[in-house]
């Protein structure tokens, strides 16, 4: 969403999208710090987009930026960096001027079938394993009002699924008005036009009563899928980690949303080889994760981050790491392959994301992959019925 509103602002300000960073005046790179992986992505990417293109002025932001400067100098050192409280400074700092309205509002998203709105950014949560609350610690959301006109613009620009976003979603709070994060979804529902809203991830303790109540009544106007963060599926490893919630808590969670929203799907986030996790831990994490029959994983591996409480424990062995990081990635395989074996014969509504030899790929409400025997037009919904299931996602039929 900040890499769109980027783009959006150097634009607005005269200048033009490059093809690719070879070819570009300057390259500015938005970087990612929640793994170590993700470290060295970053700085691979910087090193070759340098040496591809020498004459190019690269500026670099997010969280490696804010956190590390010191590694990306390294790699580049005539690099100009911005911490994440500076980043929208970056237009004017090259243009010699400030882009005009919200530096954080899009009205459009370049190349994709769905636009993204970040409404809320910051975590005051201490995880032990976490270094989002040091990079990104002020709490800020984005006012009610100009989250409504922002989406009545995507709207208008043809957008059919808008996504929400937010480092932590849940605690969504508008200074102006102090509208809750359910506030702003019954505003936002009230809004014309053929579309839906997702959610991108939000902790489960955070999904209020009044919330889902209010998500409930928007039918299909929301998207019945739900990224729930779990980490661990053994309770010695959530209260290491330093997590609100337990187990117990977390299945009554997932119980209630099925109880809600039929056919919802419910991803979740886990970490696997934490420090403190035993066999046994893990163990019971497999079979808590295929019992609860999550509709699918994202599988990180442990990564010791600078700064936090389990950087200063004793890792894990790598290989230990690497094969239970392999078996919850197998096991997401088994959870999606059986979720989307469950819409077998059912209906529903598909977003058309793009076209290939004549096939379309398409997205369900509830996060499945759709594949559909016609092009479609991307970013438009429509009814389909589910024919057969294969490698996780669905073939499907348009009525």
């Amino acid at each position: 969403m900040e890499s769109e509103s980027l783009r959006e602002k150097f634009i607005e300000l005269g200048h033009t999208a490059a093809e690719s960073p070879e070819t570009a005046d300057l390259v500015v790179v938005n970087t990612c710090s929640v793994t170590a992986k993700a470290d060295r992505d970053c700085v691979a990417f910087l090193r070759k987009t340098a040496a591809a293109n020498p004459k190019a002025a690269i500026a670099v932001t997010g969280c490696l930026a804010t956190l590390e400067p010191q590694k990306i100098l390294a790699a580049v050192p005539g690099a100009t960096l911005f911490t994440n409280k500076e980043k929208e400074n970056i237009p004017a700092q090259f243009c010699g001027t400030a882009p005009s309205g919200d530096f954080f509002s899009v009205t459009k998203f370049h190349g994709k079938a769905r636009a993204f709105i970040k409404v809320q950014d910051g975590c005051n949560l201490k995880c032990a394993y976490c270094l989002v609350n040091l990079a990104r610690s002020e709490l800020k959301s984005k006012p009610l009002e100009a989250t409504v006109a922002e989406v009545k613009k995507l709207i208008a620009s043809g957008f059919a699924e808008i996504v929400l976003c937010g480092t932590r979603l849940g605690i969504y709070r508008c200074k102006e008005t102090g509208a809750t994060l359910a506030d702003l979804m019954q505003r936002l529902f009230t809004v014309d036009g053929n579309f839906r809203l997702r959610f991108s991830s939000v902790e489960s303790e955070e999904l209020t009563p009044e919330l889902l109540k209010i998500l409930k009544a928007a039918g299909p106007k929301f998207c019945n899928y739900f990224h729930l963060p779990l980490q661990a599926g053994a309770d010695p490893v959530l209260k290491a980690m330093g997590r609100l919630y337990d187990t117990a808590q977390y299945k009554a969670k997932v119980e209630e949303l099925r109880a809600i929203f039929p056919g919802v799907g419910v991803y979740a986030d886990i970490i696997a080889g934490y420090p403190t996790e035993t066999e046994e831990n893990f163990s019971a994490a497999l079979k808590y994760v295929r019992n609860l029959g999550l509709s699918g994983l994202h599988v990180f591996s442990f990564s010791a981050r600078p700064g936090t409480r389990a950087a200063a424990l004793k890792a894990l062995p790598p290989q230990t790491v690497a094969a239970r990081s392999a078996a919850l990635r197998a096991l997401d395989k088994e959870l999606r392959a059986a979720f989307a074996a469950s819409m077998l014969g059912k209906e529903t509504t598909v977003l058309a994301l793009k076209n290939k030899d004549g096939r379309a790929s398409a997205l369900a409400s509830n996060f499945v992959n759709i594949e559909l025997p016609s092009a479609q037009k991307p970013g438009s919904l429509l009814r389909c019925r589910v024919t057969a299931a294969r490698d996780g996602a669905g073939l499907a039929e348009p009525l």
